[in-house]
């Protein structure tokens, strides 16, 4: 995922706002601090030591020790935001712990998101993401840092394969989830069920619309229609990761397909196709009817390789 991240930087396809979440807080926070220093210096190792040392103009770290982070806190970091960059062309903020946010604080922050200045990248980092605003989710890309203990294929006592696993652990699904998933969610059928979407549309398949009824039919609670959307988008990111020389991650079984079908996209389409699904999840959130977003995912995935 940083090489993807990486990528975004060198093409100038920056998202505004950035949701890091995962395990090992420390982890997390190292991450951050190295996506933010390559935004504002690229590979100006003494830039960077500056972010580090949190002595860059354009660079702000809001991190407390105490048990809320309130709303003037926020609203002070987003008036130093609201100002131009002095040293470069972007202004970055780094928001730890952001589950400890107020009700009032994420209010004014969600402001913010929604008409962000130009050339400002918010990076909220947390190790509670269901404890965020759901509309802070959705106006957020969403990156999650898997600690290497909590690789669930790591996990020799869990007996489901290795290939669902995989997926999961790009779902950030804890143990326990992962095991009610499988045994009591058909988490299988889901995932083959957008599987053979997604080679549908991406073949530039039209019939890919008119599966969305026997889709849906699959994706019978908001919790698989949610994570619907988030098995479309782990799938373009295996793309993604072809096309700038990665592995394949969250669909191994898949391989050798996902290549076949990376030689005839473009990073950009990628790009754009899962920005098309962040637009989906945050209509989801907002309670759009289900198949009118389903349907606008699929209409937009095959403008995209057509």
């Amino acid at each position: 995922m940083l090489k993807q991240l990486q990528h975004l930087i060198d093409n100038n396809k920056l998202s505004h706002a950035y949701l890091f979440d995962g395990q090992n807080r420390g982890q997390l926070k190292d991450e951050a601090m190295h996506f933010a220093a390559k935004i504002l210096c690229s590979d100006n190792d003494i830039c960077q030591s500056r972010v580090q040392n949190l002595n860059h103009a354009d660079f702000i770290l809001l991190e407390t020790s105490e048990a809320t982070i309130k709303k003037e806190l926020i609203e002070d970091l987003l008036h130093r935001m609201n100002q131009k960059p002095i040293e470069g062309t972007h202004k970055v903020y780094i928001i730890m712990d952001f589950d400890k946010v107020t009700v009032q604080g994420e209010n004014s922050i969600l402001k913010f998101l929604e008409e962000p200045p130009v050339n400002t990248v918010a990076i909220l980092v947390t190790t509670a993401p269901k404890s965020i605003l759901p509309t802070i989710h959705s106006r957020c890309q969403h990156i999650f840092i898997q600690a290497s203990e909590d690789d669930l294929t790591k996990h020799s006592d869990l007996d489901i394969p290795k290939s669902v696993l995989a997926t999961m652990n790009g779902l950030n699904l804890s143990k326990e989830e992962a095991v009610e998933w499988y045994e009591t969610h058909q988490f299988n059928d889901l995932k083959g069920v957008i599987i053979k979407w997604c080679q549908t549309l991406l073949n530039s398949d039209t019939m890919g619309l008119i599966q969305i009824v026997n889709i849906l039919d699959t994706l019978d609670s908001r919790e698989k229609q949610l994570m619907g959307i988030d098995m479309i988008q782990l799938y373009l990111q295996d793309l993604m990761y072809v096309l700038i020389g990665d592995n394949v991650v969250s669909y191994p079984e898949m391989e050798e397909h996902i290549q076949q079908q990376a030689n005839l996209l473009t990073i950009d389409k990628c790009l754009a196709m899962i920005d098309h699904t962040l637009t989906a999840k945050q209509q989801l959130l907002q309670y759009v009817n289900i198949t009118l977003v389903y349907e606008a995912l699929a209409i937009q995935m095959l403008n995209e390789v057509k």
